[in-house]
């Protein structure tokens, strides 16, 4: 782990042993277009959270992207960090809307707009550790309390997850390569498992 002056930062081995995999098979072009999608996302978050006074003490690179701590005694309110976590997705999503409309005079336009739609839309499933699971369990902890979104949040990823990985086996099988989807669905499960049971039931009244 490298620790600065403000910000500590770590790639955990798992990681880099993902990332060297997709080095290895991806093509120069794809992993360009998926690295500009990932600083745009992270860009995203760190522009929303620093508007509403968010400071990051922490950078962990996993096989999903950037993990951001906010430092220790800032307690951003349930809308901020819903728009910060939201603000990632929709950087993607709108680059990859105006890189589509550069496709006609730059053919390789669409290959970084399809990254950017698929980097955006992925990180919206409502699974941990994914911008979608975040969104939707600080929802429900905000009109309920964490307990229940943390429960409701499980369940959703454990569907998610389950589904990725049949989605992610069948393109394997069909294609014989391309085996990401199926290490982010295994990624996806052990996010869950990993976090399960982190946010204690609240003591009876």
């Amino acid at each position: 782990m490298w620790r600065g002056r403000r910000v500590s930062f770590d790639l955990p081995p798992v990681t880099a042993t993902v990332l060297i995999l997709f080095v290895w098979l991806s093509s120069p072009l794809l992993l360009a277009s998926l690295l500009c999608a990932a600083i745009l996302h992270e860009l995203g978050h760190l522009t929303v959270l620093r508007l509403f006074g968010g400071r990051v003490s922490h950078l962990s690179i996993s096989p999903f992207g950037a993990e951001l701590t906010v430092a220790n005694g800032q307690r951003l309110s349930y809308g901020a960090e819903i728009l910060s976590t939201l603000a990632g997705p929709a950087v993607n999503l709108a680059f990859a809307l105006i890189l589509s409309l550069l496709g006609a005079r730059w053919d390789e336009a669409y290959v970084f707009a399809g990254a950017q739609l698929v980097l955006g839309l992925f990180n919206l499933i409502p699974a941990r550790p994914l911008d979608g699971g975040r969104i939707l369990w600080l929802v429900i902890a905000w009109i309920t309390e964490p307990f229940t979104a943390d429960r409701v949040v499980f369940f959703t990823s454990v569907l998610f997850a389950a589904a990725l990985l049949i989605l992610g086996a069948a393109v394997l099988i069909r294609t014989g390569k391309s085996p990401f989807l199926l290490l982010a669905a295994f990624g996806v499960l052990a996010a869950v498992l990993r976090e399960k049971g982190l946010v204690k039931r609240p003591p009876a009244r």
